[in-house]
């Protein structure tokens, strides 16, 4: 039934040219909003999105696709689950990866089921309605957004053999510890980290070592846990880090002349577009991932929870007729196989456009600092419709509705839509 009608005397939204008049909402008989119309002018008509996958029901092109709802906890993703079968939303996959709802890891009480992959190469790839292969309508531009975890940073991952030992130095995952680093001309002389597995049998040490990207102030140095003051030394680097893949956005087959862009732990790159830098992804965190690239515009640009984290221009020609950037791989793609790693993945979502609606967590955008995409089900150039997502918003406070332009510029001013929030 329709509750509550919100009107908004002509907001400015955006620019000029778009205006919200009017939002009202459907409310269930329990009382819970199922509905929100922001109703205005100069929105611009577009498709429902994509791609949308929740981790069990993927939405493509707005029609559900719930093949992977039925897969246990258990029951690991197979290629052959994928690759050659029509009613997987991925025409691939790799690696041990589960769907599973663990309370301990879900986001939020909105968000339900996840993806779960066990080790350094797990992923999907290419979904089957928007392929890599050709799609029936070209899009210049992709917009990719999901939500990732990661057990273990690896970034300042390093293996180490271990010398002068001290008797019942027993190191466990999660175990902090610091290391004399000497002088130095910046005034650090120590450094910290956390243990991530230890080997008694081959003295071999796998830890994050914070702010550190090379073993220059780690090699020969004493490293000392700090419950039990135990210590030894750092004697052989066996192992650095190595590049890990977030995604790889491509279209046709990667070859010359074709989109190509990768998002790594160290850097961004599409052609001749290269951002070195260390993308905030914190460990053991759920962490909001966005992803632009308009080919028109030979332009990239990559978020972690709603920062910007790499953004340029390429000039090298990117781009083949009939085919359109999609997401080649998610999920985690390591060169070092030997490392310790564990990733869940949540809400895939996938459009040609950079025309979205969010809920964000304050009454002006400028103070958000949680945004959860709307999966919208109608968008025309004076209505847009969608059922309200709270993901892990917090729902003891207020939501405010956000609608981003074809330039990724959201309204200033959020559009409060319900006062006090009711509780799912």
């Amino acid at each position: 039934m329709r509750a509550l009608l919100l009107v908004l005397l002509l907001v400015p939204c955006l620019s000029l040219a778009q205006a919200v008049s009017q939002v009202s909402v459907d409310k269930s008989d329990s009382g819970q909003i199922t509905n929100v119309y922001i109703k205005g002018s100069g929105f611009g008509a577009k498709s429902v999105p994509i791609f949308y996958d929740q981790a069990g029901t993927a939405y493509e092109k707005g029609i559900p696709n719930s093949y992977f709802n039925s897969f246990l906890p258990d029951r690991m993703i197979t290629q052959q689950d994928t690759m050659g079968n029509a009613s997987s939303p991925w025409s691939n996959s790799y690696g041990s990866l589960y769907i599973r709802n663990d309370p301990a890891i879900v986001r939020g009480p909105a968000t339900g089921k996840y993806y779960n992959g066990l080790g350094v190469k797990v992923n999907l790839q290419n979904p089957r309605v928007h392929p890599r292969a050709g799609t029936p309508q070209e899009s210049k531009k992709v917009y990719i957004s999901w939500w990732f975890r990661q057990q273990n940073e690896t970034r300042n991952y390093f293996q180490f053999e271990l010398s002068n030992i001290d008797v019942e130095f027993n190191p466990k995952e999660g175990d902090e510890f610091t290391v004399d680093a000497g002088e130095h001309w910046s005034g650090v002389t120590t450094i910290y980290g956390r243990v991530i597995a230890y080997y008694p049998a081959t003295k071999i040490l796998h830890a994050n070592y914070y702010g550190q990207y090379n073993t220059n102030r780690l090699t020969g140095n004493r490293l000392t846990l700090n419950t039990s003051n135990k210590s030894a030394t750092l004697a052989v680097n066996t192992r650095g880090p190595g590049s890990n893949k977030y995604i790889r956005v491509w279209e046709s087959d990667g070859t010359d002349g074709t989109f190509r862009s990768s998002w790594t732990n160290t850097e961004v790159y599409q052609a001749d577009f290269r951002s070195v830098q260390r993308s905030n992804v914190l460990p053991r965190e759920w962490n909001h991932m966005e992803y632009f690239a308009d080919q028109s515009k030979k332009y990239i640009k990559t978020k972690v929870n709603g920062v910007v984290d790499a953004e340029g221009y390429y000039t090298l020609a990117s781009d083949i007729a009939g085919h359109s950037p999609t997401i080649g791989l998610i999920g985690q793609d390591i060169t070092q196989t030997e490392m310790h790693q564990e990733i869940w993945m949540d809400d895939i979502y996938v459009d040609g456009s950079f025309k979205r609606v969010v809920l964000g967590n304050a009454p002006k955008y400028a103070d958000v600092t949680h945004e959860e995409v709307q999966f919208f089900t109608s968008w025309t150039d004076t209505e847009i419709k969608f059922s309200p997502y709270y993901g892990s918003l917090d729902r003891k406070l207020p939501a405010y509705i956000y609608i981003f332009s074809e330039d990724d510029v959201p309204n200033s001013e959020g559009i409060a839509f319900e006062s006090p929030p009711k509780m799912d």
